[in-house]
């Protein structure tokens, strides 16, 4: 676990909270825009439509990989407990 000070824990989780803001409108932005733009696409696979193809199960795929990558190079373990000084106790 990482020790930090309480203004690095504060800096670290708005880093975390804005990436994850970043992967939810990534996530977003690819499920509503392969909707609308293959709308028209009349290919199927499997009895369903390309459009459905590409965007449900596509985005899955991006906000797994999205995921896994947040938690690698993103997210830090550290504890929320403000550190106490010896002298403190």
């Amino acid at each position: 676990m990482k020790h930090m000070t309480q203004e690095e824990k504060h800096r670290q989780i708005r880093r975390e909270a804005k990436a994850t803001f970043i992967l939810f409108f990534l996530c977003f932005a690819w499920h509503v825009g392969f909707g609308y733009a293959l709308n028209g696409v009349d290919i199927r696979i499997w009895n369903l439509p390309l459009w459905w193809i590409v965007s449900t199960p596509g985005v899955f795929l991006v906000a797994v990989i999205g995921v896994i990558y947040l938690l690698t190079k993103v997210f830090v373990n550290f504890d929320l407990e403000p550190e106490v000084d010896e002298h403190d106790k």
